[in-house]
């Protein structure tokens, strides 16, 4: 079977050959070590997604391929240096400095005197102190704010935007591989572009208008699940941050944001894709009312907050046919430990994968230091026990 074949057969709820191996590797944490550049480099230089996913591919030719990372392009017109350790773009036309912090991997812009000035700290956030309280003041804030929001990063769309309406690189690139393209998703733009705790008030306050933003956020969900089909993808992914039982309570899952969830899934379908949801945080409460939204597949993390998550106990309360991602721990990957890596994979299709409907994939993205070689393994290991009768 192709790569395509057995990730459809997989979300489908059948049997493939093997199952599938489809991980995490999520903007260019762990992707610098397989594109051959610094990590400042693959993080803000031209490197587009076509890239990352080339490198990941050239070096791990997973079953999946999905552009979760591309260069901003931040570098354009800086010149980069070495001070010691630390790492200092330069903006010369603008007399601007900033340092990459090796450690977190982000840029802190400096003072005069060479010192981060955090008190100047960007966000992609556009936090008020006072949120929208009716739907009318929810369009009145997208006019208001309709330069200033956030560019849909979050919503991880293909990069082809610009592109002709039907031409995809990632199809001609990869024809027998199975292609996610992101979707938006309901709770986390909300929550990311108000702040968190504004965000939260007004979802227990006003609900629905939370939801009718949510919804403002959502509009171009058509056109978005409309040109993955016409270029050839084969599913939608929706990743919703904080829409979780730490964060929610289930009658609000249930009342207010499954019903949103459950909409994304259903505009992938109308349009002939796959949709795969991938829910942060521990979504254990939730799983009866998931399994009844109509994704083809649920992808959860490892654990939350103290609670862990076995896949075994999530493959019980969704029953057989719903197709699961493993949510294999990143950390193991992390140590290394191959013997318990081993044990591991054994594990988790031994209690989600037995029958089928299982995808081999990370509950977290693949960290930052974890070695290639010990990411190989973990493959050819699933690929070796995985394999159906």
């Amino acid at each position: 079977m192709t790569p395509r074949e057995r990730m459809h057969l997989a979300l489908e709820g059948g049997r493939p050959d093997q199952v599938p191996v489809a991980p995490y590797i999520w903007g260019a944490e762990y992707a610098w070590k397989l594109l051959g550049v610094p990590i400042w480099e693959a993080q803000h230089g031209p490197l587009s997604s076509l890239d990352y996913c080339q490198a990941i591919q050239g070096r791990h030719d997973l079953d999946w391929v999905i552009p979760l990372g591309a260069g901003d392009r931040f570098l354009e017109g800086k010149e980069v240096s070495r001070e010691g350790a630390r790492v200092i773009i330069a903006d010369p036309a603008r007399g601007r400095r900033w340092e990459f912090l090796s450690r977190g991997h982000r840029l802190v812009e400096l003072d005069a005197a060479g010192q981060p000035r955090t008190e100047q700290a960007a966000t992609h956030s556009v936090i008020e102190a006072d949120p929208p309280k009716t739907k009318a003041e929810v369009d009145a804030w997208f006019e208001r704010h309709r330069s200033s929001l956030p560019p849909a990063e979050a919503q991880l769309e293909p990069p082809e935007r610009g592109a002709s309406a039907r031409r995809n690189p990632f199809r001609e690139r990869f024809p027998d591989y199975f292609l996610a393209g992101g979707v938006g998703a309901p709770f986390h733009p909300v929550a990311y572009t108000l702040g968190f705790e504004p965000s939260l008030i007004m979802l227990h306050e006003q609900p629905s208008v939370f939801c009718y933003m949510s919804e403002r956020f959502l509009k171009g969900l058509p056109e978005q699940c409309q040109r993955l089909a016409e270029q050839g993808w084969d599913a939608g992914f929706s990743c919703d941050s904080w829409a979780s039982a730490d964060i929610i309570s289930p009658q609000t899952y249930r009342d207010w944001i499954g019903p949103l969830q459950r909409r994304v899934s259903d505009e992938l379908h109308r349009v002939g894709l796959k949709s795969i949801l991938y829910n942060t945080g521990n979504i254990l409460p939730f799983l009866p009312m998931m399994k009844e939204m109509g994704w083809d597949a649920l992808t959860i993390e490892e654990r939350i907050k103290g609670v862990e998550m076995p896949i075994g106990q999530v493959r019980e309360a969704v029953g057989p046919r719903q197709c699961l991602f493993g949510n294999f721990d990143a950390y193991l990957l992390l140590r290394g430990d191959r013997e318990a890596i081993e044990t591991e994979v054994k594990r988790q299709i031994e209690t989600a994968g037995k029958e089928g409907a299982f995808v081999m994939g990370t509950g977290s993205p693949i960290c930052d230091d974890t070695d290639p070689q010990v990411v190989d393994f973990w493959i050819e290991t699933t690929r070796r026990v995985g394999r159906y009768g």
